[in-house]
Formats: C-alpha cells, structure tokens, sequence
C-alpha cells in the first residue's frame, strides 16, 4: 500500500494496476483516489469497464489511443475473471509489455490466481496491492485518525470494546465510526 500511496502523492504512475484481496472498503477507496489522481476529473481520457466478457481488443484498440488534452489515458476494468483465465487474459498478457506511456491500466479484482501468467506480468510491469483485512492495531490507528480529524479522543481500552463490537470490515467500522461522531457531538472525549 505503500507503493500505491507514495504514486498518487508523487504523481509518477505505473503503466498498470492490480488491487485485490477481500477488504472491500480498501479497493474502492484506492480505486477511487488512483481514478481522481490519474484523470482530474476527466471523463473524456477514462473508460470503465466491469463484469466478465469484456472485449480485449476493445481494450488494447483503447490504450493505444492517445489522450485528449491530457497527460495520461485511464482504462478502469473491475470483477474482469483475467486473472482467473478467462478469455483475454492471454492476449492481456502479451500486450502487459507494450502499454504506452500515456495509459494506465487498473484491475479491481475480487479473485486472482497468483501463479496465472497475468498476474506475474502485471508484477513485472506495475503494481498488484493486495488488500487484505487489517490488523486490529492498524484498525485502531486509523479509527482513531477518523476521530480525531472530527474532533474527538478516545482511550485504548474503548476502542478495543468499539472495535470488538463493529468487527474488522472498514465498510462497517466507518459507517459505525460516523454513528458515534453523530452521536457524541458537543462532547471531545468518547467514553
């Protein structure tokens, strides 16, 4: 993850993408910050594609196409099955090597082989962050963070309580996180 960070603060970005793994919250914050970072806004260099049976040659025919006033070419392909082997991955593979500089492939994933030819290219070439549930410290760190950017302070011990109630999802922990900070307004310290 540090990687993936350290490219949207710099700017310098790799010609492809890989984020997967089972923590939701993760993927779609990651996916969301590389697509404002890469595109501005821009809607006219960013395609998106999702679901199975995409056409990879669709694909490659649009990232060979240069950017329209802009730096960098986005192609976003979400829940794709590539790097389960389906139809395309092959084709996907060869052409991992070749990506122009202006492009950016991100693959959102929810299952990948580790050992497919794919998945190794994309290693090769750019960056596969897998994002896995956190660790409870880590949960507590960045819970904390959330409330202390609203204003509030919270002890060791009610985190633990806080976090042994909302689980280890951070979909579910920041839904519950913006309950609290509701729940708690005028008041600095959460018991």
């Amino acid at each position: 993850m540090q990687t993936l960070n350290q490219d949207i603060k710099d700017r310098t970005f790799k010609p492809v993408y890989l984020l997967f793994g089972e923590e939701a919250f993760l993927k779609k914050s990651y996916k969301s910050r590389l697509r404002e970072a890469l595109t501005d806004g821009d809607t006219m260099n960013y395609n998106y594609f999702e679901g199975k049976g995409m056409n990879v040659n669709e694909i490659i025919g649009l990232a060979d196409t240069m950017p329209f006033f802009a730096e960098k070419r986005l192609i976003l392909m979400e829940d794709s099955g590539f790097f389960k082997g389906g139809a395309g991955a092959d084709e996907l593979t060869e052409y991992m090597g070749g990506i122009p500089e202006s492009t950016c492939l991100v693959f959102v994933e929810s299952e990948v082989d580790k050992r497919s030819r794919l998945y190794k290219a994309v290693k090769k070439y750019g960056y596969a962050a897998e994002l896995s549930h956190q660790e409870p410290a880590q949960l507590a760190r960045w819970a904390a963070g959330i409330l202390s950017k609203n204003g509030r302070k919270i002890t060791g011990r009610t985190m633990e309580f806080f976090l042994s109630k909302a689980g280890d999802d951070m979909e579910n922990i920041s839904s519950e996180l913006e309950k609290l900070i509701s729940y708690t307004l005028g008041r600095d310290v959460i018991t």
